[in-house]
Formats: C-alpha cells, structure tokens, sequence
C-alpha cells in the first residue's frame, strides 16, 4: 500500500514540477508521457512504463530539441535515461542500481486535424542500450499526445 501511495505522489510531483503541458500515451508499448510544452525550442519529456509491477516501474527522462518551427509538424531529437527509482525501496537496493540504460529520440508531433491542432500524432525511433551497453533494441513508438493550454507558443 505504501508503494502505491508513493508512486501517486511521485506521479503527481513530477507533472507539477515539469509543469507538465503535454499528454502522450503510446499504446502499442503502453507508455504513458508528461511533457513541458513540446511547441518550445527546448522541453522534457518524462515517460511511465504503464504494464508493469509497481517493483519494477520503468521511467525515462529525456531533454527533447525541436529542430523546425512548422505549425503542424514538429521534428525533435533527445536523448535520454531509463530508471527505476523504485529500487531504492527495494530491501535489496544494495543488489539493483536505479539506473537501467539510455536512450536517443528521433521523432515527429504532428497535427493532422487542422480544427483541433493541439490533438498529436507521435512517431519515434530510439535505439535503446542497457547501462553496460551490451544489449540493445531499436524501439519504435506511436502514439496520441495532447498539448494543453489556450494558445500555441
């Protein structure tokens, strides 16, 4: 129970702290996304894994760069860390560094319906490498985000 409370709030400090204004969720890889706004030049990208145990809950940070203004499709690169802050609460936290690989972001947030332009379309590639940088794979996620607020920046 104490788990599940701490993740809550975990879940709740991060999208205040980021001051979230984005939404994503990636369903083919059930991933959950809070991001800052991703119309600005630079932003943060906090990813959930959302299909797993509450003592193996994967989270990515990612800086993400937008690399064209366009209003209705923005290309990004990033890159980022994949953790478990959960093992800190692990009895055998000694055993488990929090810290499980690394990640670059290739991707798009497209607008296709011109009358709702915050609705997205997310598209990324991102090679993912464990810590020890002996395993890999070549994610690919797609996704719907939802950018919040009254105006684009």
């Amino acid at each position: 129970m104490h788990k599940k409370l701490l993740l809550i709030f975990a879940f709740v400090s991060i999208a205040q702290l980021s001051q979230a204004q984005a939404f994503t969720y990636y369903p083919f890889n059930s991933v959950f996304s809070i991001a800052t706004n991703p119309n600005k030049v630079v932003w943060a990208d906090f990813r959930f894994q959302m299909n797993s145990y509450f003592s193996s809950l994967s989270t990515e940070i990612s800086p993400m760069f937008n690399l064209n203004k366009s209003e209705r499709a923005k290309f990004y690169v990033g890159a980022g860390v994949k953790a478990n802050f959960l093992n800190y609460l692990n009895p055998d936290a000694s055993k488990q560094s929090p810290l499980e690989g690394y990640s670059l972001n290739f991707g798009v947030r497209a607008s296709p319906v011109q009358k709702i332009p915050r609705l997205q379309v997310v598209f990324e590639l991102s090679p993912y490498a464990n810590k020890d940088f002996d395993l890999g794979v070549f994610r690919a996620n797609l996704g719907l985000g939802y950018v919040l607020g009254k105006k684009k920046q």
